[in-house]
């Protein structure tokens, strides 16, 4: 395995985040483990949909996101899916404290998930809901907490 090397937040970027969180770039081909405005979008996801979930729930819902960048139905990036008409909250009005334990879980999470590195407590779910309402026409893949998975 190469050795990794922190560089310079990029410009435009919240420099708390990158404080808090560097992202690592692989010294060998200088290119990120995640695209930082991917991360981001996620953790936003990740701490607006389940932040008071337990880490299983998160890393469930910001799984839920990638399985979505493989369908066809949807956008092939994270910040497009998160974006999709209908389908999450505005991520670009949401601007959640950067300096809390919740924000860096969130971005280790989303880092994780989109380098395949995380666990998917939910295979093959497309769609979460609260568990008050259930989705109908869809298949149950699991529930976590408040949340109910679906594909």
């Amino acid at each position: 395995m190469q050795p990794a090397v922190v560089l310079p937040a990029l410009p435009g970027a919240d420099q708390s985040a990158q404080t808090d969180s560097p992202l690592v770039y692989n010294q060998a081909t200088l290119q990120p483990t995640a695209d930082p405005r991917q991360v981001e979008c996620m953790a936003k996801v990740i701490v607006h949909e389940a932040g008071n979930q337990p880490r299983r729930g998160r890393a469930a819902v910001a799984q839920v996101i990638r399985a979505r960048t493989r369908d066809a139905r949807f956008a092939t990036e994270p910040c497009a899916v998160v974006r999709q008409p209908g389908q999450f909250f505005n991520v670009d009005a949401y601007n959640p404290p950067r300096d809390t334990d919740q924000w860096r879980e969130a971005v280790a999470i989303a880092t994780q998930v989109l380098n395949g590195q995380a666990e998917d407590p939910v295979p093959g779910a497309l769609f979460f809901h609260a568990a008050s309402s259930p989705m109908k026409g869809r298949t149950k893949v699991g529930r976590i907490e408040g949340h109910v998975f679906y594909r």
